[in-house]
């Protein structure tokens, strides 16, 4: 009562109709709070508020503090029982999230990790799982808004801040890079990718561009899994094929390669929407063969066909009935999939000829 009262006294009265009529929509389509789904990551929390007016974010953070679960053991990749846990004694950790230029006078980049097991202390010594170099990890940060703080330790379930340098062709750092301690080497299972329903080409929006620019900044947006890069099946080359959940990713990229990078650039989007990998967990000679088996029958009319990554055949539908029907077809045994699990390694795959 008191709080409806202290709305009615700073809210204008049609605005206060509008949110009770929205908060009543909300308790009426949305399932209640089962804290025992939460914990089992089959349910989550929609919290509505505004950092950039501090309106509701103390009441997320006790909210958040009071909900949160337990540190969890986190399973091992292609061994489906074997899981690391947090009372282990050897320090583990993985890469969930990259994010480039937090600070743009230095152009830095983060690689934001959550502990597994063990305690992180500054200026431990540790195996990188995917390169297995050794690394010192003497710089150490826990971010919080635009603060940033350095780090000592660190306990299962924490999140720290590593710097991630250049390395070779990219930075350091991948999402889902593992990191350890102890003598058996780990590999952590992989995050999957959300599968896209937008598709659109990207090219720079004048003559003249800095190409360097337009390629750096498409890097790193890739490297944090800001989109996804497709390629037309038969193209060596050409512009990029970016793929995405929602349009809100697509309006990301524009923004900070014009923001960070300097370079203005446009979209051109296609007229598919649905995106099924055929046959992800097959070496891509074998999988290309099973699609050409099936467009020299006839079946992939009107599907575009293209390569991820690790060039592996991806195909673009138009519309939920095109692509169930191919689904549902046994003889054609293309075990399509609506999203894929990263490579065992970021080497791309020889291209099929």
């Amino acid at each position: 009562a008191a709080d409806a009262a202290e709305l009615e006294a700073v809210l204008d009265p049609e605005l206060l109709e509008t949110f009770r009529e929205d908060r009543e929509m909300i308790r009426e389509l949305t399932p209640a709070l089962d804290r025992d789904k939460l914990g089992s990551g089959e349910q989550t929390c929609v919290y509505f508020g505004s950092a950039m007016s501090n309106a509701g974010v103390d009441e997320f953070l006790r909210e958040f503090i009071e909900m949160g679960a337990r540190p969890m053991p986190r399973r091992l990749r292609g061994e489906v029982e074997a899981r690391v846990a947090p009372e282990s004694p050897d320090f583990s950790a993985f890469v969930f999230k990259l994010q480039a230029n937090l600070d743009p006078r230095h152009r830095d980049c983060t690689a934001f990790v959550r502990v597994v097991s063990g305690k992180f202390v500054k200026g431990m010594k540790c195996t990188h799982g995917r390169t297995k170099r050794a690394l010192t990890l003497s710089q150490a940060t826990t971010l919080f808004g635009a603060g940033r703080d350095g780090l000592e330790s660190a306990f299962p379930g924490d999140v720290i801040g590593l710097p991630n340098p250049a390395s070779g062709d990219g930075r350091l750092f991948q999402i889902g890079d593992a990191l350890f301690s102890g003598s058996r080497p780990l590999e952590f299972e992989p995050i999957p990718t959300f599968s896209p329903e937008c598709f659109a080409y990207l090219r720079p929006a004048a003559v003249g561009t800095s190409q360097k620019a337009f390629s750096k900044g498409l890097a790193q947006m890739l490297s944090e899994g800001a989109v996804q890069l497709l390629r037309p099946r038969d193209a060596l080359q050409g512009e990029p094929l970016l793929a995405a959940v929602g349009e809100l990713q697509f309006e990301v990229v524009l923004d900070r390669l014009k923001g960070e990078y300097g370079v203005d650039a446009t979209l051109e989007r296609l007229t598919y929407t649905i995106a099924r990998w055929a046959r992800p967990d097959d070496p891509p000679d074998l999988a290309w063969a099973k699609v050409d088996d099936a467009k020299r029958a006839g079946a992939l009319a009107a599907v575009f066909l293209a390569a991820d990554r690790w060039d592996r055949p991806v195909l673009l539908f138009r519309n939920t009935f095109s692509a169930q029907r191919l689904e549902s077809d046994a003889d054609l045994d293309l075990r399509l999939q609506p999203w894929a699990l990263p490579a065992t390694t970021d080497a791309a795959h020889s291209r099929r000829r």
